[in-house]
């Protein structure tokens, strides 16, 4: 399976953002998780930079897992998210049908999020999932494997040992993704 890791900003961090005068620098010095946000969510380059102390930032938002109960329509295999490729294309919608407004693959093998309901300005009630698609910045654990990804410009790079130098200079115990300090 893979857990799905993404940096979510308080409200506090977007109204100041939104309200100081130097705007995102400011967001920047004032808050570190808005640093860290800009920083690799903003990396179109080749190396995205990842530190260890990033790590800190995330929160895990769902699992992706790699199998489920369906087939492959052209040879009746069953259907198994099989990289990290499959996990960007299943979390971008690339299974949505418009014609049936449904996601099969997302709704048989994303699990483990958590949804938020909102007020729009007009007074409608809205529920949706508590994430956003697999973007530039996230971090995608392949528990099987035990390494860390982070989604760059182009690809995938690996940031296993940042977040693992990260775990062990904090004195943390890892559990798959489960992270508790010692």
């Amino acid at each position: 399976m893979y857990n799905i890791f993404q940096i979510k900003l308080a409200k506090e961090v977007i109204d100041y953002v939104n309200s100081n005068d130097t705007g995102h620098s400011g967001g920047e010095a004032k808050y570190p998780i808005y640093e860290t946000h800009m920083r690799l969510g903003h990396s179109f380059k080749d190396e995205v930079g990842f530190k260890d102390t990033d790590f800190q930032h995330f929160t895990k938002v769902c699992t992706v897992n790699k199998e489920g109960p369906l087939v492959n329509s052209n040879d009746d295999t069953p259907y198994v998210v099989d990289g990290l490729e499959e996990v960007f294309s299943i979390l971008n919608g690339r299974y949505y049908d418009e014609d049936t407004e449904k996601d099969d693959v997302f709704d048989n093998y994303v699990t483990d999020f958590k949804m938020k309901t909102f007020t729009r300005n007009d007074g409608e009630v809205v529920t949706l999932r508590d994430m956003h698609s697999l973007s530039i910045g996230d971090v995608v654990e392949d528990v099987d494997n035990g390494t860390f990804h982070i989604v760059a410009g182009m690809g995938f790079e690996d940031v296993t040992m940042q977040i693992k130098n990260y775990v062990e200079s904090y004195n943390m115990i890892g559990c798959g993704s489960e992270i508790f300090v010692a």
